[in-house]
């Protein structure tokens, strides 16, 4: 799966720097997790210390990820944005967002697409938009 990801960096005419490799691999490793930019960082600075990647090439690097199609970049309301590796062999989801402790939850698309028939249905109104963050709290938050 990584040589896929390689080979999408090539075919946008970009090297595949010791930096991009790095953080390309953290995410593989993490795939399933949504990664903040300084979670990535201090993955980084943990695994290998002889490696000097600034928190500002982390950032420049998921920018240019997202641009191409290598990441999925999760804008948060409360807290900085999260990250995660796409899998095109892996269905669309959508996230349930916890206000208070920032938890994500992944939500099977079968269960949002129930919704957006509801959507249609009831207000003529085609909901287009790939993904779905629904804001609230968990069930630990809620208890506390």
């Amino acid at each position: 799966m990584l040589d896929y990801f390689y080979r999408l960096l090539k075919e946008n005419n970009l090297r595949i720097t010791p930096q991009r490799k790095a953080i390309l691999e953290i995410l593989y490793n993490c795939r399933g997790h949504h990664l903040g930019a300084e979670n990535i960082y201090e993955l980084l600075t943990a695994k290998d210390n002889d490696k000097k990647i600034g928190l500002a090439t982390v950032y420049r690097t998921l920018e240019l990820f997202e641009k191409i199609g290598i990441v999925s970049k999760l804008s948060m309301e409360n807290s900085s944005a999260r990250y995660e590796l796409i899998m095109y062999d892996k269905l669309v989801h959508h996230h349930l967002i916890c206000l208070k402790c920032g938890q994500l939850e992944e939500l099977d698309d079968r269960i949002a697409e129930e919704f957006k028939n509801r959507i249609l249905e009831d207000k003529g109104f085609e909901v287009a938009n790939k993904s779905m963050k629904i804001y609230g709290y968990c069930s630990n938050c809620r208890l506390n």
